[in-house]
């Protein structure tokens, strides 16, 4: 037998009064305070708040006390056990206020989003023409106005150095725009959206300290040129460290860095393998012909890897090499244990 509004309220009174131990009079006091039936004040300050898609009819209560709309979590929930309609809550955008009861919330959050939305994720390691491509494809802006938007000098980073410009066929962006999760208005342009990734990836790097990379003589933006190699090495975050360390020691005695990765990112192709042929790409970016680091980026980096790139593993770790079918690395100090650890990787099975 399913239960009316009055029966869940008198079932739901009941469970208060238990709860709390005290007489009747005292918990219906208390669920009128709680702002169960009505408002505990005039609405306050308006409250924009952004329900993330998938988000539970609890998770959107916590939201909503976090943001200072609601008072109490448990009023929420047991608004929604009177109430319902808490599955039925989209996605999007509101405007809401301070202060208001959960029943009032609930019913606005009912007529819908202000704003609905679309959640775009570019994944760790994505050139630029990724970013690009990826706007294009899930949002209402263009690739082509997500590129020229970057080149338009409407959207700026504190963290692109000088010159990249005179650079032949840099990528001045590449490395800078933040790979991660984002939501697009329709009021988004293709400017306010880049400058809000390249806005991430600045807040980013801001947050770490370059402070003992910078005293071996590297900048920032090297950083970020490392922390991308890093990115398109290594499979397992505790090994990114390990490999930054390998980076930094190469680079620091002038030895060739020798990452594939590079060589890929000078074909301009995404794929798995390297052929004979692809070593010898006359390009600044090939660090299998050339010392010292790639003019630029060569992709995106993620937190993981920007982080092992500002606090490298310590040591005198100058090899690596696949370990094993699922990605990880034997890492080692002299050419000997290398070549150990290469003739094992070449006779995996994989």
């Amino acid at each position: 037998m399913s239960l009316t509004t009055r029966g869940k309220v008198v079932v739901a009174f009941g469970v208060v009064v238990a709860l709390l131990g005290i007489g009747a009079l005292g918990g219906l006091f208390y669920l009128r305070s709680i702002g169960v039936w009505s408002t505990t004040g005039e609405p306050g300050r308006p409250i924009e708040i952004v329900i993330p898609k998938g988000a539970s009819a609890s998770e959107i209560g916590e939201l909503l006390v976090d943001k200072g709309v609601i008072e109490s979590a448990l009023a929420w929930r047991i608004t929604l056990y009177l109430e319902g309609g808490g599955d039925g809550i989209e996605a999007g955008k509101y405007n809401l206020f301070a202060g208001l009861s959960p029943k009032d919330a609930l019913g606005l959050l009912a007529e819908g989003a202000t704003v609905d939305f679309v959640t775009v994720t570019f994944p760790e390691g994505s050139w630029v023409r990724d970013f690009a491509r990826i706007v294009g494809r899930d949002t209402h802006i263009t690739r082509d106005g997500f590129i020229e938007a970057l080149r338009s000098g409407d959207v700026t980073s504190e963290l692109m150095p000088d010159g990249l410009g005179s650079i032949e066929g840099a990528e001045p962006w590449e490395g800078l725009l933040f790979p991660s999760t984002y939501q697009v208005v329709e009021d988004d342009t293709a400017v306010t959206l880049a400058q809000r990734i390249a806005d991430e990836m600045e807040r980013q790097v801001a947050a770490l300290n370059f402070s003992a990379i910078e005293q071996r003589g590297y900048s920032v933006y090297d950083a970020l040129i490392v922390a991308s190699m890093v990115e398109a090495e290594a499979k397992v975050d505790e090994e990114r460290p390990k490999v930054a360390s390998v980076i930094y020691n190469r680079l620091d005695v002038g030895e060739r860095l020798g990452i594939d990765a590079t060589v890929l990112y000078a074909l301009g192709e995404h794929r798995e393998e390297l052929f004979q042929s692809d070593l010898a790409i006359d390009s600044p970016w090939n660090t299998r012909l050339h010392a010292g680091m790639p003019p630029t980026p060569i992709g995106a980096p993620g937190k993981e890897s920007l982080e092992a790139a500002a606090d490298p593993a310590p040591g005198d770790l100058f090899f690596y090499v696949v370990g094993d079918c699922e990605g990880h690395h034997n890492f080692s100090e002299t050419s000997a244990e290398f070549a150990r650890d290469k003739a094992a990787y070449q006779a995996l099975d994989c």
